[in-house]
């Protein structure tokens, strides 16, 4: 019998994170998350996630704050644009064409792709990773903790720190961009002495300075015995020419960019030297062009939070990718089976699709038409 799409659910999720969270411009403390199931005529069911944040603490925007609109809003929209193209279709025939047919980064558009991508490994009884080409044994992928910590006490950031590093995480990133660099100072280094020094430390500034402003930063911390591995978005996002000059000047990796969602911009940043590793977020799609890009410039890739942590599929799928970003987040409460981690290692689930279906009782207790 032929597969074809035949219902869907939509949910409109407001999650709470279980902590503070966020970092130099802002700070929340709930997810919204889009949720969208696909039924095949199967009886697999796809399940595809969007994340924004809309309530909270801002400064500056970025892509990822965007109000969610009310389930009865996204409900009709979803009827009239959405379900013409998916109702009684085959979901790997509509995957063959899906940028012409959801050619955003909307969270909307994420969940669909995603929810795709599951039901089609569903219906191949496998692992979205070895859909997307590893082999059963490539199940892993290292992973740093992100505090997340800007917004946090000195005590709520090291009880956050010692979790990950109980947890045996062999890298973390913690949020810097104070206007006080004795500030940034005294959180590197207590957070330093709960890791230990066998843990490798990067910092992320979050736009928060100029180019003179991060050179001057990284060397104070330098100076100061802070040992760093990278530092993620120094600059705002348009600066090109002092990202190019702030790389050719210090001696850890410059990492960029979480503000930027369109490939040719991440491209141009490699070309002109103004990162050595390159930052992804979103949906699988979108990691799927940036592990392309990313292989045929000779760079690395760093994945950036996703729901549940569902990037995992495509970063241990593809060789550009060398780590994850896990940031335990209150969202792990939602999947029946949420990400599991051995020895500071993702461990992509193994069981047909993502493996992150949502606990139904959850999925009751977050949802917020």
């Amino acid at each position: 019998m032929t597969i074809h799409i035949k219902s869907f659910e939509l949910y409109r999720l407001e999650v709470p994170s279980g902590r503070k969270f966020g970092d130099c411009t802002c700070w929340c403390d709930q997810l919204d998350i889009i949720t969208l199931c696909l039924e095949s005529n199967h009886g697999h069911r796809g399940w595809g996630f969007g994340q924004t944040i809309s309530k909270g603490h801002f400064t500056r925007p970025a892509p990822y704050i965007v109000p969610m609109p009310s389930l009865a809003e996204m409900r009709a929209d979803f009827d009239k644009n959405v379900w013409p193209l998916l109702q009684h279709q085959n979901p790997f025939a509509v995957m063959m064409h899906r940028p012409p047919l959801f050619p955003k980064y909307t969270p909307t558009e994420q969940a669909i792709r995603t929810a795709l991508w599951d039901l089609m490994a569903q219906e191949m009884e496998l692992p979205l990773y070895q859909l997307l080409g590893a082999k059963p044994e490539q199940n892993r992928v290292l992973a740093y903790g992100s505090g997340l910590d800007f917004p946090l006490s000195e005590e709520e950031a090291i009880a956050v720190y010692r979790s990950f590093a109980r947890q045996g995480f062999k890298a973390i990133k913690v949020k810097v961009g104070h206007p006080d660099p004795q500030r940034d100072l005294r959180r590197l280094q207590v957070i330093r002495e709960t890791v230990g020094e066998n843990v490798e430390m990067a910092i992320d500034a979050n736009e928060a300075w100029t180019c003179d402003e991060a050179i001057e930063r990284i060397r104070f911390f330098q100076k100061e015995d802070v040992r760093l591995s990278y530092v993620e978005d120094p600059l705002y996002r348009d600066d090109l020419e002092g990202l190019v000059r702030l790389n050719a000047t210090i001696d850890i990796d410059v990492v960029g960019h979480d503000y930027l969602v369109e490939p040719k911009d991440l491209r141009r940043l490699v070309e002109r030297k103004a990162v050595n590793r390159l930052r992804v977020n979103g949906d699988i799609d979108f990691a799927i062009i940036c592990a392309d890009m990313a292989a045929d410039l000779g760079v690395p890739l760093i994945y950036g939070n996703s729901p549940f942590e569902l990037g995992v599929h495509a970063a241990v799928a593809f060789l550009s990718f060398e780590r994850i970003e896990y940031s335990e987040l209150g969202w792990n409460d939602l999947p029946k089976k949420p990400l599991r981690f051995e020895n500071g290692y993702a461990i992509a689930p193994s069981q047909p699709g993502m493996g992150f279906e949502p606990n139904p009782e959850k999925l009751k207790e977050f949802n917020r038409p």
